[in-house]
């Protein structure tokens, strides 16, 4: 009996794997070249964090919802202005 398993898209973790890489190689950089902490290096070492967050799991840090707030109309306004 031959099973046939479906191919698991693992493109997402070869992305931040290599995301995760290229920031490491721009830390040591900076961390040589400007020998003192600066913004750019807080910059990078927080998209490195992002990149590990993202490889180490398959869902998102953050969700994005919209919320609708309903407001009163403008008659309703103009009621209780007079």
């Amino acid at each position: 009996m031959s099973e046939i398993k479906p191919i698991v898209d693992t493109s997402w973790e070869m992305k931040w794997m290599r995301s995760l890489r290229k920031r490491a190689i721009n830390i040591l950089a900076r961390i040589e070249n400007d020998r003192r902490p600066t913004q750019e290096l807080h910059y990078e070492l927080r998209k490195a964090m992002e990149a590990f967050t993202y490889w180490n799991s398959d869902t998102a840090m953050w969700e994005k919802h919209q919320i609708v707030i309903e407001t009163k109309d403008e008659k309703e306004y103009a009621e209780l202005d007079t």
